[in-house]
């Protein structure tokens, strides 16, 4: 009866962007996002670390549950299936940072989250295969990118973490890294992780960008200036309280 939720037959009509299934996950994503923030700031602490263990548990699941779903359907390749996309690599990571409440790891990882998942909830890679509400792909999909959104929220509030300038450099460094090693990867397997082997088979914003491989040059460029955008609030914060004598 259920079988159909989980196999490799998408359900009903496809995804479709911007449409109410879109928009209704994205805004569970940053309801959710809120309030992790609200209980990680105000929470007693032994129900703080319940809660900060209780996300790193969620973030293993959806990690191992992507790969379960794959496995179970006999898809999973080296080819596509490895963690090398930014969103996907982010939630094992999202993981190892609350379990080792690393603020190194942290400042990589915030920039990953809304430079990077940001951009993965605007143009979801569901509209490739046509997976939508409610079948298990949909809900992997928002399950995990939200995920992350969560475990830098929980760091943030709990933790008092944040980014700095000295983490732009640091994140886009470790950024540019995994990129190389992405690459040699890809020549490996033949893959198309973080998408610089080939432009992605559906619409993204990487194709207003022109063909392969020089749409690679001015997607570093747009990714350190997303880097800056989203660091934008501490810097303003920053400013005002110097200017207030703080």
């Amino acid at each position: 009866m259920f079988s159909q939720y989980f196999g490799l037959a998408p359900l009903g009509p496809p995804f479709v962007l911007f449409s109410a299934q879109h928009l209704l996950g994205a805004a569970a994503v940053v309801i959710a996002t809120l309030a992790v923030a609200l209980a990680g700031a105000r929470l007693p602490p032994r129900l703080r670390a319940a809660l900060r263990w209780g996300l790193a548990a969620f973030c293993v699941a959806n990690w191992l549950g992507w790969d379960a779903w794959q496995l179970a359907n006999g898809v999973w390749s080296p080819t596509y299936s490895l963690p090398l996309q930014l969103c996907t690599l982010s939630v094992p990571v999202s993981a190892l940072m609350l379990a080792t409440r690393s603020e190194r790891i942290y400042e990589v990882l915030y920039f990953w989250c809304f430079a990077g998942a940001t951009q993965a909830l605007i143009t979801p890679d569901l509209q490739a295969a046509g997976y939508s509400f409610p079948h298990i792909r949909y809900w992997i999909f928002f399950t995990s990118h939200g995920s992350i959104y969560l475990a830098v929220a929980f760091a943030s509030a709990a933790w008092g973490f944040r980014p700095t300038w000295r983490s732009l450099p640091r994140a886009f460094i470790a950024t540019n890294l995994l990129l190389a090693f992405v690459g040699l990867v890809n020549w490996i397997t033949g893959g198309n992780y973080m998408f610089i082997a080939r432009r992605p088979d559906y619409p993204t914003l990487i194709d207003a960008l022109g063909p392969w491989p020089w749409y690679i040059i001015p997607l570093e460029l747009i990714a350190a200036a997303a880097f800056v955008l989203v660091y934008l609030p501490y810097a303003v914060g920053d400013r005002l309280s110097i200017a207030d004598g703080r």
